[in-house]
């Protein structure tokens, strides 16, 4: 009976893995771009430090696309209002970003 239990469980989980990852995987748009080596090695850590430390269902395979897509949705979500203003430099936009985290930071407190 225990191992009866034990397939059926296997056979949800992997529905579950193929109604989550499967579908969402196909529809992701290909991106390519460039980052640093530090910014590389910083993904792969990442993900590999998530990925061991999970102890629960792995629903998903975090990956440094999946970290990268993270980073995306929290700046979309500090709705900074980019409109008018003069940035020259991807490190003046890292700045602009840190601001609006500090000002999010500060009215939380």
């Amino acid at each position: 009976m225990n191992g009866i239990n034990e397939i059926s469980r296997a056979e949800d989980l992997l529905r579950k893995k193929e109604r989550t990852s499967g579908l969402r995987y196909e529809k992701l748009e290909r991106f390519d771009g460039r980052i640093t080596e530090d910014q590389f090695n910083y993904l792969k850590k990442t993900a590999r430090q998530v990925m061991k430390s999970r102890s629960g269902e792995k629903l998903e395979r975090i990956t440094a696309n999946s970290i990268l897509r993270t980073a995306i949705e929290i700046f979309r979500e500090l709705d900074i209002d980019l409109r008018d203003q003069d940035i020259p430099t991807e490190r003046a936009l890292l700045s602009i970003a840190r601001h609006k985290l500090y000002e999010l930071e500060q009215g939380n407190k």
